[in-house]
């Protein structure tokens, strides 16, 4: 990932919606989006909070790091794991998951909380509401995070992929 590029994320998402043959209202509904606001997501004039984006990739059957890339990775098939469906984290559950998995990923490269803030241009007490689990930040914070421990977004989240050609 290169940083979150808002006109990929939408053309992105928009060629997922495309795949399932689904319009902008249908998906707009199922995300409890109105269809003006969805359009301008798809249009790269706005990103979605992190866990209206997890709701849409798990709505679309698409991942977070597929939908992020600027270079789709090739269709690949879905992972059987232990990891909860995203569809089914409530976003407490997936803010916890995502400061434990932050945590373990900056203690793993040996940086404390503060270098992890100064290379994210975030306040450090802010980044430590994140690892707490007590806020989630931004998506293109999010991305940002991602680049900075290596880690996928799938990953940090803790979420499984979708099963393959299962959308709701």
């Amino acid at each position: 990932m290169d940083g979150l590029d808002r006109r990929t994320l939408g053309r992105n998402i928009r060629q997922a919606r495309h795949r399932l043959g689904l319009t902008q209202e249908q998906i707009a509904e199922r995300i409890n989006m109105t269809p003006e606001v969805y359009g301008r997501m798809e249009r790269g004039n706005l990103v979605p909070r992190l866990e209206r984006f997890v709701l849409l990739c798990r709505v679309l059957g698409e991942t977070p790091d597929r939908l992020i890339s600027r270079h789709a990775p090739a269709e690949d098939g879905a992972e059987d794991g232990e990891a909860p469906d995203p569809a089914d984290v409530p976003v407490d559950d997936l803010q916890h998951r995502l400061g434990t998995n932050m945590r373990e990923a900056r203690k793993r490269l040996g940086l404390t909380q503060v270098e992890m803030a100064e290379r994210l241009h975030l306040p450090v007490d802010l980044y430590g509401r994140m690892e707490r689990g007590e806020t989630l930040p931004r998506l293109d914070s999010f991305v940002a995070i991602c680049q900075v421990l290596g880690e996928m977004s799938d990953q940090l989240l803790g979420l499984s992929p979708p099963p393959a050609g299962k959308a709701r």
